[in-house]
Formats: C-alpha cells, sequence, structure tokens
C-alpha cells in the first residue's frame, strides 16, 4: 500500500502546498509522496478559483455567501489548509454546485501511480 493511500490522516500531513511544485493552483504539481489529500485540495482550489473569477467575485466574496470567515477561500485556494467537511456543504450550497471536487478522483491517482493495477 503506498503512503498515499495510507496516509495517516490530513491531521499529520504538512499544508497542501508543501507536497507540491509549482504555483497554486493552476501551476501546481502533486510530489510523488504527496497524500490523497493533496491531489483533492489542489482540485478544490482550482474550482474555486475557477468559480470566484466567472462570477465576478473576490475569495471573499465567495466566503461571505458561503457564511465562511473572510479568508476561507483564499487560504484555500492558496493551498494553505485543508476544509473540512462543513466548510465544503457550506461552499457546495451557497454556490449551487455539486462538483467542487471530481469524484472518484482518487482512483485516478491510483491508476497513474501504478499503471499496472498492482
Amino acid at each position: 500500500m503506498r503512503d498515499w493511500q495510507a496516509g495517516g490522516g490530513v491531521r499529520g500531513d504538512k499544508i497542501p502546498r508543501t507536497y507540491t511544485t509549482g504555483a497554486w493552483p493552476y501551476e501546481a504539481t502533486a510530489t510523488d509522496d504527496a497524500p490523497v489529500s493533496v491531489h483533492y485540495s489542489l482540485a478544490l482550489a482550482r474550482a474555486l478559483d475557477k468559480i470566484a473569477e466567472d462570477r465576478g467575485l473576490s475569495h471573499r466574496g465567495l466566503s461571505m455567501e458561503a457564511g465562511l470567515s473572510a479568508p476561507t477561500v483564499g487560504r484555500i485556494v492558496r493551498g494553505e489548509v485543508y476544509p473540512d467537511l462543513a466548510t465544503l456543504a457550506r461552499l457546495e450550497a451557497a454556490l449551487d454546485v455539486a462538483d467542487l471536487y471530481p469524484a472518484g478522483l482518487h482512483r485516478r491517482i491510483r491508476s497513474a501511480a501504478d499503471p499496472t493495477g498492482q
């Protein structure tokens, strides 16, 4: 079992951007030792930044629409925090979206990490 699968959970992980190279969120690439949570954080950061741009809102504006503290979305987009389930739920409900990150992302990561399927 690869480390990203066992992972030990978010509690022991460093902030997401420390497991990447390149500028967050669009140029960042997860390193080989990145836990699966980093891949999800990166996909979420990209989705939130795009939603903000599409709606002509700042990250602060998205946070306020979702009833979150003002810097929350900015911190997520910059890869400084792992959002909790309540934050994700508030964002999806307030923004009326159902796919802030792609379903089954872990399967694509696993396939890329081990194309033989073993």
